[in-house]
């Protein structure tokens, strides 16, 4: 059975005030519960999970960065990154971008 995908045309709010990260800046893969890699993966960038533990996959994969595994670095990462997710959501757009065949409404 072959799998069939479509493409429909969408709208996208965007900001205009870049969103603070804080520690989550330094993260490429930031999970609550586990983080599971297959493959020849290779990541730039922290991988953290709080408060869950679990991170395989590594090798096959490689990190060029660190892993935290439900430390103090992966929890204040997982705080900040609600903090950015709060701000981003709270913010108005400045403009609404379109993909060919939509209209802005």
């Amino acid at each position: 059975m072959a799998a069939v995908l479509a493409f429909l045309p969408t709208a996208a709010a965007a900001i205009g005030v870049a969103v603070p990260l804080g520690t989550a800046s330094s993260f490429a893969v930031l999970s609550g519960q586990s983080i599971t890699n297959t493959g020849p993966t290779t990541i730039t960038g922290d991988v953290g999970v709080s408060p869950g533990t679990s991170v395989t996959g590594f090798p096959p994969g490689t990190v060029a960065g660190v892993i935290h595994a439900a430390d103090a670095v992966a929890l204040q990462a997982k705080s900040d990154l609600t903090i950015a997710y709060n701000n981003a959501a709270g913010q108005a757009p400045d403009s609404t971008l379109t993909s060919p065949g939509t209209s802005a409404g």
